[in-house]
């Protein structure tokens, strides 16, 4: 028996076709972009769809396909590449190895493949960090413009390598940490003396959400830190803003700088 083939589904075909939750999410952005490019191209990439054993058909890569085709084309049909799996765990595993070929995935659509697919630190990142979002621009500014998806997964989960292989575990002070991050999401960059900062020496000369992570990561592995109040934390990375922008001739807020400044002010506390 035949492992793959090409047909084609209608959109009534897909009535039959189940979405995965560990599918990653949908982006409107990617939806209409697609739909310009097979417009302009035709369909140059299969829809793929795993069918299992006993004859269940997952929607394993192409769903922002389908949606460009057949909702903003209103074609009739789309070009489908069946492939004869064991179970969902290895419709899973195809999605990844699918994906990771073509680089598309992102580090975040790892972790919603993960957590879909039952992985518990995983599924709680997404639930108590992330807010249980539906979609990348839920996710995106859940905290403000302080910390960004790349940043919130790096300080919980850590190195990127490791989360993409699904072995990373959320930190034991994670609910702490968790307060922190809320904290300066809302208050940092709205804080009068570093807005008066800004105004005076440009918009650029604060933490951003690349160099928040090397500060995050020494924060994390300070208990004279995380036993400080909110406001005595915030204070603190104000303090270190000015720290920063003074002690350096030409001042960047990169995260190689920001990492070895940090250390710096550090033992000067």
């Amino acid at each position: 028996m035949k492992t793959i083939k090409r047909t084609t589904y209608t959109k009534k075909d897909f009535n039959n076709v189940i979405i995965p939750t560990w599918q990653r999410w949908k982006n409107e952005k990617n939806v209409k972009d697609l739909a310009q490019a097979v417009s302009e191209n035709g369909q140059l990439r299969d829809v793929l769809i795993c069918i299992t054993k006993n004859r269940t058909k997952i929607l394993t890569d192409g769903n922002h396909l389908c949606s460009a085709v057949f909702d903003y084309l209103k074609c009739r049909k789309i070009n489908v590449l069946e492939k004869q799996v064991k179970d969902n765990e290895e419709a899973r595993e195809t999605f990844i190895s699918f994906n990771t070929r073509g680089k598309s995935l992102k580090v975040i659509d790892y972790i919603v493949s993960y957590a879909g697919s039952g992985n518990k630190d995983y599924k709680r990142f997404l639930l108590e960090v992330m807010k249980s979002p539906n979609n990348l621009k839920e996710a995106e500014g859940v905290y403000g413009k302080l910390f960004t998806i790349p940043s919130l997964i790096s300080i919980f989960l850590g190195i990127t390598n490791s989360v993409k292989k699904g072995n990373c575990k959320l930190p034991k002070n994670h609910n702490r940490l968790l307060e922190i991050v809320e904290y300066l999401g809302q208050n940092y960059l709205y804080d009068g003396r570093l807005i008066k900062h800004l105004n005076k020496n440009g918009k650029a000369m604060k933490l951003n959400g690349g160099s928040i992570i090397p500060v995050f990561n020494k924060i994390k592995n300070n208990n004279n830190i995380m036993c400080m109040s909110n406001d005595e934390i915030l204070n603190l990375l104000i303090d270190f803003t000015f720290y920063h922008y003074n002690s350096m001739q030409n001042c960047t807020f990169t995260k190689d700088a920001i990492d070895k400044s940090f250390n710096v002010y550090l033992k000067g506390l």
